[in-house]
C-alpha cells in the first residue's frame, strides 16, 4: 500500500517552536534515563589473571583455577558506549490512523527523538526500516552526518508500505550488525507470523531487545455506539462485515489479551515493551518505561 506523502516533524527549524519544544522535552526525559539504564548495565568478560590478597574472593573462577592449578579471577570491562539500533515497522498495518498521524509517522518521529538522545549520550546509532524485508538500513555510527542520514531515510515515502514479514526482517537486520547492540523495535505487532516470539528470544542472546508497541485507538476497540462496518486486513486485503454492537466487547478483550502477551514476550528476555497510542506525546511515558527497565 503506497502513500502519497508523509507528515513528519523531524527538523526543528522547519516546524516552529511548539514542535521543537515537545521534541526537546522528550529528548531530555530520555537522555538521563538512557545513560542510567544502559551505561554500565553489563560487564564484558576480558580474561583471567592471578588472584592477589587485595582482590574480591567472589571473583575467583574455581573451574579455571583447578585447570590452571593456580588461583585465577575473572576480569571484566564495563560497557562504556553502545550501538543503539532502531528498527521501525513500516508495513501496511502501520499506515493506519483514526487521528492525525499514521502509526508509522508517529513511530518515525519517536525513533528520531530517541536516536538523538542516544547520540547526544555518546552512543553510535543505527536504523532499519522493514515491511516484508529489511527495506533500508544504516550501520551504527558516531559520525556527525548520521542525523541527516536518519532524516533522509525516515522521510523517504518510498520506504513505507508492504506486507509484513517480521521474522525475515529480524534475521536480515541481525546479519548486518557486527557488534552486540541495543535494538529498539518499534511496531504495532499486528499481523505477526506464527512463532515470531522465538526470533525475539534468539535475537536477545546476542543483543538487548527493547519493544515499543504503537497502536491506534481503533486497534484496541470498535467505534462506540455500535454500527455496521467492513473491516479490511491490511496484509491480506481480506474483508469482513461486522456489527460493532455484537463484537465490541470480544474485540476489546482479545486486543487487551494480545497486548499483554506481547509484553510478556519481552519480559521473558529480561527486557520490556512500552505500549503507546499514536496520539501520545507525553515524555513521561518514555521516562517511566525506562525506569521500569532499570529495576529488572
Amino acid at each position: 500500500m503506497a502513500i502519497k506523502e508523509l507528515h513528519l516533524n523531524l527538523e526543528d527549524h522547519r516546524h516552529g517552536v511548539e514542535v521543537r519544544g515537545r521534541r526537546e522535552l522528550l529528548s531530555r526525559a530520555v537522555e538521563g534515563n538512557w545513560a542510567t539504564i544502559f551505561k554500565g548495565r553489563g560487564m564484558e568478560f576480558t580474561g583471567f589473571r592471578s588472584y592477589t590478597f587485595s582482590d574480591d574472593a567472589s571473583l575467583i573462577d574455581w573451574k579455571a583455577t583447578l585447570r590452571a592449578k593456580q588461583t585465577l579471577i575473572r576480569e571484566y570491562e564495563e560497557f562504556k558506549n553502545f550501538n543503539v539500533v532502531f528498527l521501525l515497522d513500516v508495513s501496511n498495518s502501520m499506515l493506519f490512523s483514526t487521528g492525525k498521524k499514521f502509526k508509522a509517522e508517529f513511530g518515525a518521529e519517536l525513533v528520531y527523538s530517541l536516536s538523538q538522545a542516544a547520540f547526544d549520550g555518546g552512543d553510535a546509532i543505527g536504523l532499519g526500516m522493514f515491511s516484508d524485508h529489511l527495506v533500508s538500513h544504516i550501520q551504527p555510527s558516531f559520525g556527525s552526518g548520521i542525523k541527516s542520514q536518519f532524516e533522509l531515510m525516515l522521510s523517504n515515502k518510498e520506504y513505507y508500505g508492504g506486507e509484513k514479514n517480521f521474522k525475515k526482517s529480524l534475521l536480515e537486520m541481525d546479519s548486518t550488525l557486527r557488534e552486540r547492540s541495543i535494538i529498539v523495535l518499534v511496531s504495532d505487532f499486528l499481523g505477526m507470523e506464527k512463532d515470531w516470539e522465538k526470533y525475539i528470544s534468539m535475537l536477545s542472546h546476542r543483543h538487548m531487545v527493547v519493544g515499543i508497541m504503537i497502536r491506534d485507538t481503533r486497534d484496541r476497540e470498535l467505534p462506540r455506539g455500535g454500527g455496521q462496518f467492513f473491516l479490511k486486513d491490511p496484509n491480506t486485503s481480506e474483508t469482513m462485515y461486522v456489527d460493532a454492537s455484537d463484537f465490541a466487547k470480544q474485540y476489546k478483550e482479545l486486543t487487551l489479551e494480545n497486548e499483554e502477551y506481547i509484553k510478556r514476550v519481552f519480559k521473558k528476555v529480561r527486557s520490556g515493551c512500552l505500549l503507546m497510542l499514536n496520539e501520545d506525546d507525553d515524555p513521561r511515558l518514555i521516562k517511566q518505561f525506562f525506569a521500569s527497565l532499570l529495576v529488572k
